[in-house]
């Protein structure tokens, strides 16, 4: 939360000096207006691998592909506002159960099994240009939103009674998101740029359901659900297009 706050105080900091600057120089043309971008690339989780205490699970969340598009407006000179849409369609969610000692002496081997994660997240986000360096022009993102994580049904089968003894349930949940990066710009023309960049986005309480089977009623208990906050680093190479007047 104190990264977080920082990273706030300093986006403070330029906005204001960028106010300042614009006060001090009335006769500088202000080169504002819309501009359009799309982006492509992978999404590579912070800590991949972790354990659900509660039912000792060991998870493993593997990357991504990432496609997003944006639409922003330059408000000042070297500053700019954007709204952009990211898809990251293909995570794949590993899972080992542990081995389960049941009341009438069988025990259930460890288990593995396999179900797919895939996210929508919709960001408003700050933009800074930093002095352009040798024709390549640095810049800073923050921003927050919403995510929407998908979790597809999967379930895992007890060879012994020939039948699933935990299932993991379709489950979809709009959390919290907010991001921060680098990146850097290459202008190609006045309107025309190529652009990478390197974010870290972090996902509040990405919420998993699941029930096990209940061997004595042959009936699915609903489990306390897996909820874990993901933080994923995001790779991506896109172009941005400013829109003429």
């Amino acid at each position: 939360m104190i990264k977080i706050l920082n990273l706030f105080f300093i986006t403070a900091i330029i906005f204001a000096d960028n106010i300042i600057y614009a006060q001090e120089n009335p006769n500088e043309e202000a080169k504002t207006g819309f501009y359009i971008g799309a982006e492509t690339g992978i999404v590579e989780p912070v800590v991949s691998k972790f354990r659900h205490k509660h039912s000792n699970t060991e998870i493993i969340l593997k990357n991504s592909a990432m496609y997003s598009g944006k639409i922003g407006y330059i408000f000042y000179p070297q500053m700019a506002i954007e709204f952009s849409a990211t898809y990251q369609p293909k995570y794949r969610l590993h899972y080992v159960l542990p081995p389960q000692d049941l009341s009438n002496g069988l025990t259930i081997p460890k288990t593995p099994g396999n179900t797919k994660v895939l996210s929508n997240i919709y960001m408003l986000n700050l933009i800074y240009d930093l002095e352009a360096i040798k024709g390549f022009t640095p810049f800073v993102i923050l921003g927050g939103g919403i995510a929407q994580v998908k979790v597809k049904s999967t379930s895992s089968k007890w060879d012994v009674i020939n039948s699933d003894y935990f299932k993991v349930r379709k489950t979809h949940k709009n959390c919290v998101a907010w991001q921060a990066g680098l990146g850097v710009s290459k202008y190609l023309s006045s309107n025309f740029s190529i652009d990478l960049s390197a974010k870290l986005q972090t996902v509040y309480r990405v919420k998993i359901d699941y029930d096990t089977l209940d061997i004595k009623t042959s009936l699915f208990i609903p489990a306390n659900p897996i909820k874990k906050t993901i933080g994923v680093g995001e790779f991506g190479v896109g172009f941005t297009y400013r829109l003429p007047f």
